[in-house]
């Protein structure tokens, strides 16, 4: 007998699959399994599959149950009682969960006898055990969906393991294969990278380990913002160093000189900490304390600690370098994000939680909207997770609260103005200004000037005019480190010249001002200009074409413009975006200096003119880059706001990769989004909203695309622009389409229709009306849906949108196929994918292929039909476009379901409702358990199938598809025709 959990729960008695006869005989004997053994208390049976459902009557219902159970396997022994519960009795060789961590732990013996071979081997053969994610389909229970995770976990450190061993047995070039999967897989995991770049360097491939570790940094700042680590760099640097023998690094695991590999454990969750300070100064007492609270585990909550004291007092310093020294306590993991609570728009607690769940693996589209939903799936991510979390510059409590994980495996660091004193159980730590010896001593650090020593009385008394302050110690050095003809003596005397602002120095916010008064002092009039406008910016960090746009000039000068605050250090380097340019950063404190300096200095207009210039170039660059992804201006509405041209080389550059750019500038096309609106510059502001639905749509940002579209509808309205208003209400409704909600959809567009046609927007009321007819359509009311197909058809023709008009011809034939009208579907089928070929849109011609596919499925032609959605596989594959793989996967199960091939249909059913689940598809996943259900049926499981029918009818109701909330009712009604149908006579 064998017990297999590890992928979908199954029971095998004498080499023959034995089907449990419902769900909740899966939930049961997972749950024993779960317990290895032990006995599981009655109650906590009742309570993880029924919960409070059953009251008085759930303990008969688990001992029927149980009794049930027993029948299947057998063996009434199999499953022991005893006063308090009941039992499994197995062998560990039985259960394939109980038989990995054996197989694990004896390689882990076996590599303690130097025996590296047959540690290999046995890891090999615990790997083999999978055959998907640990409980499949039954991560309603929460206990099982913890299991699942942990187990999860044990499987990546095992996959790790046994990838060293190999590495260290010199089987490189073998493994290379399984390590570029896993790459793709997860491209931020930078232990994976390293591995791969080890393993190809020892192979003689030298090329491909520096190709992974630019690929591995593209990414990283593309999605993070982040450079690499520190491990990924070094091996790099080896790599063209040219280093005949490089292994991996402490934290990834080690391959000593005895040949003995050693293991550590892997890290799957992100590392988001920005890099430590290489010169903080003064801070030991305060560090060691700190690391000692992170290594706490005496309580059964996660520890949390609030750093707190002034601006500029180097809060956030120490915190990064103490979850830098902490990194390997939370082995799962180190989250990050700078929550500005300094600024007057701090960011929102249920934007950062959806930061977190994207790099936490979790994709867009299966993001809650809500802030309670967010949090709950955050601190379900992180239950019996050991993971870091570091909320830099919090405002208050209600901001970090929900920010905060359950799990007593976890840590967090708060870095605030305030104490934070109303948050309870948290360990608090007031920072005060340097002592005398630490500030010279910082000084001397940043300048490199052997005259700042401590004892030094001209040291001092620079140490004393800036307060010992850390900000103001680094801006006094840095401009004493970019002008090295200067003396200390020179500054000084700079310094004490200015006693009114060196008085304020000592009292709270003032002090920062009087020290970033300092460095503006020194300015070039141009960087003074930049400096003054950067601090209109909004987003986090900016690229160097953003300083052209605030200064109209050329690029290239303001760089060298930039290059001036960045010797000042006024402004930052954040690191390279995803398609290699350089990213700028101006801290929070520098900005608020920075605004109050336009404000009392910037010409009347200027400020304005600035802003007009930069929501211009963005707008400018989003338009092109929306040209050469679609082909043209296909499938949007542009107005008639200004644009600012940065340039044909600059343009050329910056949209080599358009959807590089645009990912790259997401945050900074939402500030201008909402710069526009306080302007009142309606036409830019929803132009700009309805450019970048390019990029909300396609990365599942739905937050930033209800709320720029909802900004941009509001300036119309204000402004009195009801082209403006159509335009996003157009965009509101198709967002609300996007995410299956046909009901929240249709008022919309019904708004958008009548204003289109008010100001005669022949191109505004196609759209609409061919996104309305995809409502009809769906709920049932084919001809309606014909005529606003085929009226949107002619207004497309008239507008050249190409694109679109291929859109509706695919919906069009769509709407042929489901009454069975073959010969109306092909033409257009084929007119609509050669307009995607000739248009190079590969999601577009994988939608009219997964067509062609149903027009197969309905004649019956289940070999043409599989061959059709193997090429939406392809397509969709190479367009990175997850949901037409499961639709793609949906169509080959219901091919070979068609063909009689019942098992093959299963294997293709589960993987597209796996996938359909992930990214928080409803309709596909309900496809997909309609299928499946048929596919029960058909192997005699009715038990089975009833329970994915009706799951199906469930979500076609909720999602409001009476089409094929009908359809799964009448696989239903076959189901119960096959079990009242009376025995055939002998």
């Amino acid at each position: 007998m064998r017990f297999q959990v590890l992928g979908d729960v199954a029971l095998v008695i004498d080499g023959r699959p034995v089907p449990l006869s419902s769900r909740r005989q899966e939930q049961l004997l997972a749950l024993l399994i779960c317990a290895r053994g032990r006995v599981v208390a009655s109650e906590t049976l009742i309570d993880a599959m029924w919960g409070e459902q059953l009251g008085p009557r759930a303990g008969k219902n688990l001992q029927v149950l149980v009794h049930r159970l027993r029948r299947k396997l057998d063996d009434p022994e199999r499953i022991r009682h005893d006063r308090s519960g009941y039992a499994l009795s197995a062998r560990t060789a039985e259960v394939d969960a109980w038989h990995f961590a054996d197989l694990a732990e004896r390689a882990r013996r076996a590599l303690d006898l130097r025996d590296p071979e047959t540690a290999a081997a046995l890891l090999r053969e615990a790997l083999a055990l999978w055959h998907g994610r640990a409980f499949a389909g039954l991560d309603d229970v929460a206990s099982l969906a913890m299991a699942a995770e942990r187990l999860e976990q044990d499987r990546r450190r095992v996959l790790t393991e046994r990838i060293d061993i190999d590495l260290a047995l010199g089987r490189h070039a073998e493994i290379i294969p399984e390590l570029i999967s896993m790459v793709a897989e997860d491209p931020l995991v930078e232990s994976v990278a390293a591995r791969l770049m080890v393993a190809a360097h020892r192979a003689g491939q030298r090329a491909e380990a520096l190709r992974t570790y630019r690929r591995t940094r593209a990414v990283l700042a593309e999605e993070l913002g982040l450079e690499p680590g520190p491990q990924l760099r070094a091996l790099e640097q080896a790599i063209l160093r040219g280093d005949a023998q490089i292994g991996l690094d402490p934290h990834l695991g080690t391959e000593p000189a005895s040949g003995r590999p050693t293991t550590a454990a892997p890290h799957p969750a992100p590392f988001l900490l920005p890099a430590a300070a290489g010169d903080l100064t003064g801070r030991d007492d305060e560090l060691r304390r700190l690391t000692a609270i992170l290594r706490d585990r005496a309580t059964a909550a996660p520890v949390i600690c609030a750093v707190s004291g002034m601006p500029g007092v180097g809060k956030s310093a120490l915190a990064i370098r103490a979850a830098h020294e902490a990194r390997n306590e939370f082995p799962d993991g180190q989250l990050y994000v700078n929550l500005r609570g300094a600024g007057a728009e701090p960011v929102d607690p249920s934007h950062a939680l959806g930061r977190f769940l994207r790099a936490l693996g979790l994709p867009g589209t299966a993001i809650p909207d809500g802030l309670d939903e967010r949090a709950e799936v955050f601190r379900a991510r992180l239950s019996g997770r050991r993971v870091l979390v570091l909320l830099d510059d919090a405002a208050d409590e209600s901001q970090v609260g929900p920010l905060i994980p359950a799990g007593d495996g976890c840590a967090v660091i708060i870095t605030s103005r305030g104490a934070l004193t109303a948050l309870p159980g948290t360990h608090r730590l007031l920072l005060g200004v340097l002592e005398s010896p630490a500030a010279v001593e910082l000084l001397s650090k940043i300048t490199g000037r052997t005259e700042l020593i401590a004892g030094s009385a001209t040291a001092e008394h620079l140490a004393e005019l800036c307060g010992r302050l850390p900000l103001a110690l680094r801006i006094a050095g840095a401009r004493l480190a970019a002008r090295p003809h200067w003396t200390v003596d020179r500054l000084v005397s700079r310094l004490a010249a200015e006693h009114d602002r060196l008085d304020e120095l000592t009292h709270g916010a003032l002090s920062v001002r009087a020290s970033l008064a300092l460095g503006y002092s020194g300015l070039t009039e141009p960087c003074r200009t930049l400096f003054r406008r950067l601090g209109l910016l909004e987003a986090p960090d900016f690229a160097g074409w953003v300083a052209a746009a605030l200064l109209d000039t050329d690029p290239n000068d303001a760089e060298d413009v930039l290059e001036g605050l960045m010797e000042a250090q006024l402004v930052g380097y954040a690191g390279l975006d995803g398609i290699g340019e350089p990213r700028y950063c101006v801290h929070d404190l520098v900005r608020l200096h920075a605004r109050e300096r336009s404000a009392a200095e910037e010409p009347p207009g200027a400020t304005d003119a600035a802003l007009t210039r930069l929501t211009g170039a963005y707008l400018a660059l989003a338009e092109r880059a929306h040209r050469r992804q679609y082909g043209g201006d296909y499938t949007v509405l542009h107005g008639g706001g200004p644009r600012w041209d940065c340039g044909p080389a600059t343009s050329r550059r910056l949209l080599a990769d358009p959807a590089g750019w645009l990912r790259s500038e997401r945050l900074g096309l939402v500030a201008a989004v909402d710069q526009a609106a306080r302007l009142d510059l309606s036409e830019t502001c929803w132009d700009l909203a309805m450019t970048a639905i390019t990029l909300f749509e396609a990365q599942g940002h739905f937050d930033d695309w209800r709320h720029t579209s909802e900004t941009a509808l509001a300036t119309a309205l204000r402004t009195g622009d009801p082209r403006g208003e159509a335009a996003m209400r157009y965009a509101l409704g198709t967002l609300e389409l996007f995410r299956q909600r046909y009901t929240a959809a249709r008022p919309h567009f019904d708004a958008a229709l009548p204003l289109f046609e008010a100001v005669n927007d022949r191109h505004g009321q196609a759209l609409t009306l061919r996104n309305a007819a995809l409502i009809e359509r769906v709920e049932g009311r084919a001809g309606t849906a014909l005529r606003r197909y085929r009226r949107a058809l002619r207004m497309l023709r008239e507008a050249g949108d190409r694109h679109a008009e291929a859109h509706v011809l695919g919906s069009v034939a769509q709407i042929h196929i489901e009454h069975g009208r073959a010969d109306a579907a092909t033409p257009l089928l084929e007119t609509a994918l050669a307009v995607y070929h000739d248009l190079g849109d590969l999601r577009g011609g994988a939608q009219i292929l997964n067509r062609m596919g149903a027009l197969h499925l309905r004649q019956g032609r289940a070999e043409q039909a599989e061959t059709a959605y193997r090429q939406v596989i392809a397509a969709a594959q190479a367009a990175g476009d997850r949901i037409g793989e499961a639709y793609g996967l949906l169509g080959i199960g219901e091919a070979r379901l068609l063909a009689g091939d019942l098992d093959g249909a299963g294997d293709q059913l589960r993987s597209a409702l796996r996938i359909a689940t992930e990214v928080g598809e409803p309709f596909l996943a309900a496809r997909a358990r309609l299928a499946a259900g048929q596919v029960a049926a058909g192997r005699g499981d009715p038990e089975l199938a009833r329970s994915l029918l009706g799951q199906a009818v469930q979500a076609f109701t909720e999602i409001g598809l009476p089409v094929w909330h009908d359809r799964a009712m009448d696989a239903l009604r076959v189901l119960d025709g096959m079990l009242t149908r009376p025995p055939l006579p002998c």
